[in-house]
C-alpha cells in the first residue's frame, strides 16, 4: 500500500522535474501513460479486489501530487498549470486512473467477467488516445500528439494480449476496448 503510494510519488515526480528539460514528445508519453501503466500492474498485482482499489487509487494520487510539488518546486508553476487540461480534465483522469486498478485486478479472471474487465482496462487506455484525436478534430493537437495515440494504441495491445488468453477472448476485449472507447471518444466530440 505504501509501496504503491511512494511509488506514484517518485514516478510523477520525475516526471515534473524533467518536464522542460525532455522534448515534448516524451511528456506526451509519459503523462498520462507511464501513471496509467503503474496504475494497471499495482492492479493486477494486488491480492484483493479492494486492496486493488486502494492501492490504485493511491498510486494514481501518489503519481498527480508527485508530479504537482515538482512543478512546484523545480519549475516555480503554480500548481495545477498544464495538468490534465485544467479541473475538468483532471478529475477525467483522476477518475481513470483509479478505476484501473480494478479493472485490471478483474481482468485476472478466467471467464467472460474477465474478458469484459480486460476489454474496459483496454478501452480506458485508448480512450485517452482517442481523446487526443477528438483534440486534433478540433484544431488543439500538440506538439507530440502522434506519440501519445500510438502509445495508448500500444498499451492497450500489451493489455490485451497479456491479460486475454485466448484468441476468442482477445477478440472480444478488443470489441469491449473498441465500444467504451468510440464512445468515449463521441461525448468528448460533443463537449
Amino acid at each position: 500500500m505504501v509501496a504503491s503510494l511512494v511509488v506514484g510519488a517518485l514516478i510523477g515526480g520525475l516526471g515534473g522535474g524533467l518536464a522542460e528539460i525532455v522534448p515534448e514528445w516524451v511528456l506526451s508519453i509519459y503523462d498520462p501513460f507511464i501513471f496509467m501503466a503503474l496504475t494497471v500492474v499495482v492492479g493486477w498485482n494486488a491480492a484483493s479486489f479492494g486492496w486493488s482499489l486502494v492501492n490504485g487509487a493511491l498510486a494514481a494520487f501518489g503519481s498527480l501530487v508527485g508530479q504537482i510539488m515538482a512543478s512546484v518546486a523545480v519549475h516555480g508553476l503554480s500548481p495545477f498549470d498544464g495538468l490534465a487540461g485544467g479541473a475538468s480534465g483532471l478529475n477525467v483522469l483522476l477518475l481513470a486512473l483509479t478505476v484501473l486498478g480494478p479493472l485490471a485486478y478483474l481482468a485476472n479472471r478466467t471467464d467472460g467477467w474477465g474478458v469484459v474487465a480486460c476489454g474496459m482496462t483496454a478501452g480506458v487506455v485508448l480512450g485517452e488516445a482517442v481523446e487526443e484525436l477528438v483534440h486534433l478534430l478540433h484544431g488543439q493537437p500538440y506538439q507530440g500528439w502522434q506519440w501519445a495515440v500510438g502509445t495508448g494504441f500500444a498499451l492497450a495491445a500489451v493489455i490485451l494480449l497479456v491479460f486475454a488468453r485466448r484468441a476468442a477472448a482477445r477478440l472480444y476485449a478488443l470489441l469491449v476496448a473498441m465500444a467504451y472507447s468510440s464512445s468515449y471518444g463521441m461525448l468528448a466530440l460533443a463537449l
